[in-house]
């Protein structure tokens, strides 16, 4: 069986079910309590009643033993009228003991004989036998008439004292205990009116209070339990949906309170460990493209290196066999020059041969740099590390292609900025760097403009920098990553085969370096070499953090 979710709500509640219990168990202790007073009201009122019938019998017997004792019975009779006529009397009536009535408020009740096992006669004759005295909680009797009312009776026996025996209008004799019984009748009925009407009033009354008292459960249940466990719940089911920076604020001296203070703790403490762990992801992420970073750039060194050494294998074959070649035409076309001078006269045919001759031997010499360039590249010698100043080898190579710089009408712009320039390094490999990069740099400003040189500390570890800078026509960005792989160019070929920077980058590399380029396109190039001071220092350093990085990961 379901209801409506609001009452599900509400009856699934700790508040709801305690304000049931103590309702409850306040409506049960008010039943109890009514029902107990009741009772006791009851026979209170019936004791009291009890107490005053008796106390009224006495005094009637009192009051008619005069009267019997003179004879005066009209008068007798005319008391026992009157009395019996008064509010709430039912009847009063004298029996002897066989049970005959002689007297009684009722005129048709006279001469009548009482049924001695009757309710009303029960307390003397319940034994078979008439008692001569009878106890006095004994004497009365509450019985209900036919009419469904109830009548308290109650009976004094008419002794036959020495007084009424020796008197001279009796006829008793001495050994006669008892003449006969008064028995006064008073009705209940008022007083059954009288209890329920109380007990109606006090049902209303208990009603009354039970409702008031069920509002102040129900009030205090909710300041002292819904609400405090209603904010508890609000602030739990955040906490549960990610709102680590809640805060329940319940001001309480008691449990409830102690708990909102923990559960205030324990969010704190989950705002601050999640802060932790974001702080964590964060670092870890950084390391992680650190490290990928790190992996790529030796990759591409690795790369660089493995394609290096192959290219550089065959570029030793290759510059191998046609040196000699290469020799044996030029120093033929020399030759074959000076001899057509001598021989052949003077005209076109003698000036064609002799240009032609100079072609040959021009394209030799070209072909025998190029032949040069492969066996420098090829050798891959390790560098001779001397100290050095690092100003004057830079002068030195500025000065190897000054004339190149006069005849392109190439600005200059040097600013050697190191304090102190010394260095370990291989002095004319350094040279043959520079001088390849100024020459790229000449190369790429046909139409004239500025070669900037820099040096400077770097911010790392105490290396240097040397930058070579121009303004000419740039380098593509998308052959940016290719310009340091061997016979790779961007000229035509009759300006180079692309050894020269592939050739730099191998110096660089002997020298524990580092080198990168910086250009677009139509704003010129940057080339920025890193050396170390001492590259043995440079190498054990390398090498130690490589051993930390495998013990990392």
């Amino acid at each position: 069986m379901t209801g409506a979710p609001w009452l599900r709500s509400i009856t699934s509640t700790l508040s709801f079910r305690l304000f049931v219990i103590l309702a409850s168990s306040i409506l049960v202790l008010f039943a109890a309590h009514m029902a107990v007073s009741r009772q006791f009201q009851s026979t209170t009122l019936e004791q009291q009643v009890t107490r005053e019938a008796y106390r009224s019998s006495d005094f009637l017997l009192q009051s008619l033993s005069n009267s019997m004792l003179r004879d005066e019975r009209q008068h007798t009779y005319a008391l026992m009228r009157l009395v019996g006529a008064e509010p709430g009397v039912e009847g009063i009536r004298i029996y002897n003991k066989q049970g005959t009535i002689r007297f009684s408020s009722d005129p048709a009740e006279i001469g009548t004989t009482v049924d001695l096992r009757a309710e009303a006669c029960y307390g003397c004759h319940g034994a078979g036998e008439p008692l001569e005295a009878v106890p006095t909680h004994e004497r009365s009797r509450i019985y209900r008439t036919a009419e469904g009312y109830r009548v308290l009776g109650m009976i004094n026996a008419i002794r036959n004292d020495e007084s009424c025996w020796t008197a001279q209008c009796h006829a008793h004799t001495a050994d006669q205990s008892i003449l006969g019984v008064l028995d006064v009748q008073m009705s209940m009925a008022a007083l059954d009116q009288s209890l329920t009407e109380s007990g109606r009033d006090a049902v209303v009354l208990a009603l009354v209070i039970v409702l008031l008292s069920m509002a102040i459960v129900a009030l205090i249940i909710y300041r002292a339990v819904y609400v405090p466990t209603a904010t508890l719940r609000r602030g739990t089911e955040a906490l549960g949906q990610g709102n680590l920076g809640v805060t329940i604020e319940l001001d309480r001296a008691d449990e409830l309170g102690d708990l909102a203070h923990s559960f205030n703790q324990m969010a704190r403490r989950l705002n601050d460990a999640y802060a932790e762990l974001q702080s964590w992801s964060q670092t870890l992420e950084d390391r992680v493209r650190q490290k990928t970073k790190e992996l790529e750039r030796m990759t591409q060194q690795m790369i660089q290196v493995e394609r290096t050494s192959s290219l550089g294998r065959m570029a030793a074959t290759v510059a191998h066999e046609l040196n000699n070649p290469l020799s044996g035409i030029l120093t033929y076309s020399k030759l074959i020059a000076k001899r057509v001078q001598r021989v052949l006269p003077d005209g076109p045919d003698r000036a064609q041969v002799l240009d032609n001759l100079d072609l040959i031997r021009s394209e030799s010499q070209r072909c025998g740099r190029i032949v040069r360039d492969l066996l420098t590249y090829a050798r891959g010698r390790s560098a001779e590390l001397r100290e050095a100043q690092l100003h004057p080898i830079v002068d030195q190579a500025l000065k190897l292609v000054a004339h190149h710089v006069e005849l392109q009408e190439i600005e200059t712009d040097v600013q050697l900025a190191l304090a102190d320039d010394t260095i370990v390094c291989d002095r004319e490999q350094l040279v043959q760097s520079l001088l390849a990069l100024f020459v790229n740099a000449i190369e790429a400003m046909p139409d004239g403009g500025t070669l900037g040189v820099r040096t400077a500390a770097a911010d790392e570890d105490g290396w240097v920098t040397v930058s070579v800078s121009d303004t000419g026509i740039g380098i593509p960005e998308d052959v940016q990553d290719s310009i340091f792989d061997p016979f790779f160019s961007t000229k035509n070929e009759a300006k180079g085969v692309g050894l020269g920077l592939a050739v730099v980058y191998g110096i660089v590399q002997r020298h524990e370096g580092e080198i990168k380029v910086d250009s677009r396109p139509g704003h010129g190039a940057r080339f920025t070499i890193r050396l170390p001071r001492d590259p043995t220092d440079a190498a054990r350093t390398r090498t130690h953090r490589q051993r930390e990085r495998q013990a990392d990961a």
